[in-house]
């Protein structure tokens, strides 16, 4: 069940390659079909889809999206036809609503090229790297606990 009242935001790296069993780019599946998948709960991905899910390449934060609608799938072919029929291990699959763009530069900061983290929608859009934005969620966090 997705948390609406939640303004944690999921971050993750977008690649620009093409995966071999697809007929869109990493980007492409996010900017121009408008949806990003995971993993159900699988090697540190999320057990319960997120709200928000922030895309990182270049270095920098480029934009953080509402999660509108989701399902979970077993053949992505079936929701997006660009990819080959097959079938997987369940997936969460997202529709993302409009993009939510820095104002400023959001460098990466202190994560690893590959490494997914969560932050908190207000300090994500207004510290200097996401990974001050992650720093400064769990302080906060703490605080409140």
């Amino acid at each position: 069940m997705q948390k609406q009242e939640s303004n944690w935001v999921y971050v993750v790296s977008l690649g620009a390659n093409t995966p071999s069993w697809c007929k869109l780019s990493w980007r492409e599946i996010v900017y121009k079909s408008g949806h990003y998948f995971h993993p159900v709960g699988d090697k540190g991905w999320p057990k319960e889809p997120p709200n928000y899910i922030g895309f990182r390449f270049n270095g920098k934060l480029q934009s953080v999206h509402h999660v509108d609608s989701y399902k979970i799938f077993t053949d992505l072919h079936m929701e997006m036809p660009e990819a080959h029929p097959g079938q997987w291990e369940p997936h969460f699959f997202y529709t993302l609503g409009p993009a939510i763009r820095p104002a400023k530069v959001i460098k990466m900061g202190r994560i690893y090229p590959s490494g997914r983290v969560w932050a908190m929608l207000d300090l994500l859009l207004t510290s200097d790297s996401i990974s001050e934005a992650r720093d400064k969620s769990d302080a906060r966090l703490k605080e409140i606990q």
